[in-house]
């Protein structure tokens, strides 16, 4: 089964009507096929990251670079995480709620809320606040610790210009 699987599998065959697969007809047999396929499937995930990674830690020691028509860029990626949501709340509406109306709005955001950081720039100006200085009392940057691998095309029309000018096998420090 592995095999009829992995011969499919690197046929790149878009209809599986066509294939040894639609021959068949047991639950069963069924049933390990998708076990075999989602094997395969959990494997190639498991190389592709571990081969972003490498790309990923070479383009930052070494740069940018592009490949065929793809630049390879790494940025340093993270996550926002808001300190205290019922201060943040809190402070948004100049605490007019309750502590019952301040829980069902917390339920209804959920705990893992973030602000748009637009957003909450706007009300800190309208509040005569810094801006960074609300970021900083309410918002805390979780740095990824894998390195984050970027992959541009450098065909879509959207791709930045610095890397649609670059060379193949070229690098951009």
């Amino acid at each position: 089964m592995k095999d009829l699987i992995w011969d499919i599998a690197k046929s790149g065959e878009d209809q599986l009507e066509n294939t040894d697969l639609q021959t068949i007809e047991e639950p069963k047999e069924l049933f390990v096929a998708r076990g075999v396929s989602l094997e395969a499937k959990d494997s190639t995930y498991k190389i592709n990251k571990f081969v972003d990674n490498k790309i990923a830690l070479d383009v930052q020691d070494k740069g940018a670079i592009k490949i065929s028509d793809t630049v390879f860029s790494y940025s340093k990626s993270y996550k926002s995480k808001t300190i205290d949501l019922k201060r943040l709340l809190d402070w948004t509406t100049n605490k007019k709620l309750t502590d019952d109306e301040l829980e069902n709005l917390i339920a209804i955001c959920g705990n893992n809320f973030v602000p748009k950081l637009r957003g909450l720039d706007a009300v800190a100006e309208k509040k005569g606040m810094e801006k960074q200085l609300a970021r900083d009392t309410f918002i805390e940057k979780k740095w990824d610790e894998e390195p984050k691998l970027q992959v541009i095309n450098t065909s879509n029309e959207t791709a930045p210009i610095w890397a649609k000018d670059l060379n193949e096998m070229e690098r951009k420090k």
